[in-house]
């Protein structure tokens, strides 16, 4: 525990030498582009299924886990009243939502490269070719456990009456467990995945799960304590007005992205020998946190 919250704490000081604060805005600016493109594909492909209703009351409910207070009534904007969208703009959604995510994986692949001190070495292009690559692989497993938050209570009801009423408290208690382990699993899979393939230099699955583990749970409570700041502490909407919701839900992407670069700088320390491909003995010591990895 100690050498953790050792590496943890160079992490975050190799974060201010690198400055990846910086390359964190860039991040969140593409982030909040991104976001709500994809709901508004969402909420169009929903109103095509004519079970909008059912899937918003899911949605809005593991929004309002995920978002910062506020948001979810700018969210159901989206969804109230919306009418299938012409194909066209469906594509040309699609094709937006893809490109502006790829400018966040473009960003923290810069900052992948900052945190293991490799130079850049792909080009525009094959460097967004990546990034589109990265936004698919990591919308799989996205896209799974966005399943199993939609279809979460109708699967829930159908055990509960396939099992019997007297084991409904169990069967609840279970099902919810198995979600939360599930959406944990699935974060540590995608920011892992982004670890691997974001680099020049491909690292080995082993090395990039201490980061994508510490990443998840830094999300987690970053999430919450920041929920909590913003219900009780801040209101942004008496200093920002009308765009306090926005500038709430930016800084919120803003610490996310911030705690994928942490985890890529924390994996970055623990394997300081790996990152240009040779074995040499360096060790990670508190007198040199800033030179670190050479």
């Amino acid at each position: 525990m100690l050498r953790f919250f050792k590496l943890l704490r160079l992490s975050i000081l190799q974060a201010f030498g690198h400055d990846q604060f910086g390359v964190a805005k860039a991040a969140a600016f593409s982030a909040i582009f991104t976001l709500f493109p994809a709901i508004l594909l969402v909420a169009s492909i929903l109103a095509v299924s004519h079970s909008t209703l059912t899937f918003v009351r899911e949605i809005m409910y593991a929004l309002g886990r995920i978002l910062p207070p506020g948001t979810g009534a700018s969210v159901l904007n989206f969804f109230e009243g919306v009418k299938p969208r012409p194909v066209r703009m469906l594509i040309t959604t699609s094709v937006l939502t893809l490109w502006t995510a790829s400018g966040v994986m473009i960003s923290w692949m810069e900052a992948f490269r900052k945190a293991y001190k490799i130079p850049k070495t792909w080009g525009a292009v094959r460097e967004r070719l990546i990034a589109f690559l990265l936004v698919v692989l990591a919308g799989v497993p996205m896209g799974f456990a966005s399943f199993l938050v939609a279809f979460g209570n109708q699967i829930e009801t159908w055990m509960m009456f396939h099992t019997g009423h007297e084991y409904g408290a169990y069967i609840l208690g279970m099902w919810t467990a198995v979600r939360w382990i599930i959406a944990t699993l699935t974060s540590i899979a995608v920011i892992a995945l982004i670890y691997h393939h974001g680099l020049p230099r491909t690292q080995p699955w082993h090395r990039v799960l201490p980061g994508a583990v510490l990443a998840t749970v830094l999300w987690f409570t970053a999430t919450i304590l920041f929920g909590t700041y913003v219900r009780h502490f801040a209101d942004y909407k008496e200093i920002y007005g009308s765009v306090g919701t926005a500038i709430a839900l930016l800084v919120w992407l803003y610490l996310i992205s911030l705690v994928v670069i942490v985890g890529a700088e924390f994996n970055a320390l623990r394997y300081p020998r790996f990152v240009f491909g040779t074995y040499s003995n360096i060790p990670v010591t508190d007198n040199d946190s800033s030179t670190a990895i050479r």
